[in-house]
């Protein structure tokens, strides 16, 4: 017998923080083509600043992503990996400290900070020959980062979601 738990629906907000994040990535690949044509590097300073809405999407789902994953695991979580193994319908059974988080967290997580790291390096290195490696750099790891962040976001929300009380349809 399944157990269903009133739970808050994760999958608007988490399509959101995924259309924000890949536009971040998308605004990242243009304005990189945008400086290896020797265009204006406003292109690339816009995709940084269209990190904010994606971060601030993020958090709204993070937040109630975290607590789904406390009311489901009836266990204190704060970070991605704990809410991984909160809303881990397989890993039900096994006692919290044991189960397991996916193997891809960590590297999104490194991916996204070398993405920043290099954004600092770029907009420090502006008017150099460098600025394009940076910029170059800075968008592989924006793509990598990206994808990581979608699946992660995907996955949890689809995993709580199968945790949610079933809503009857009104016809």
């Amino acid at each position: 017998m399944d157990t269903y738990i009133e739970l808050k629906d994760v999958r608007v907000t988490g399509y959101v923080s995924m259309g924000l994040i890949g536009l971040v990535a998308a605004e990242s690949i243009w304005g990189t083509i945008n400086d290896w044509q020797g265009g204006s590097s406003s292109w690339s300073f816009l995709a940084i600043m269209m990190v904010i809405p994606a971060g601030v999407a993020f958090v709204i789902w993070f937040r109630s992503a975290t607590h789904n994953a406390e009311a489901i695991a009836l266990h204190g979580v704060r970070l991605v990996s704990q809410v991984w193994k909160a809303s881990d319908p397989a890993q039900r059974e096994v006692p919290f400290a044991q189960r397991v988080a996916s193997p891809l967290i960590r590297p999104w997580q490194l991916t996204f900070l070398a993405m920043v790291l290099c954004d600092v390096l770029e907009s420090l290195l502006l008017d150099t020959p460098l600025y394009v490696v940076f910029s170059t750099l800075s968008t592989l790891c924006a793509i990598g980062a990206a994808g990581l962040a979608c699946y992660v976001i995907f996955r949890i929300s689809i995993m709580q979601q199968r945790f949610a009380v079933p809503q009857r349809r009104r016809g």
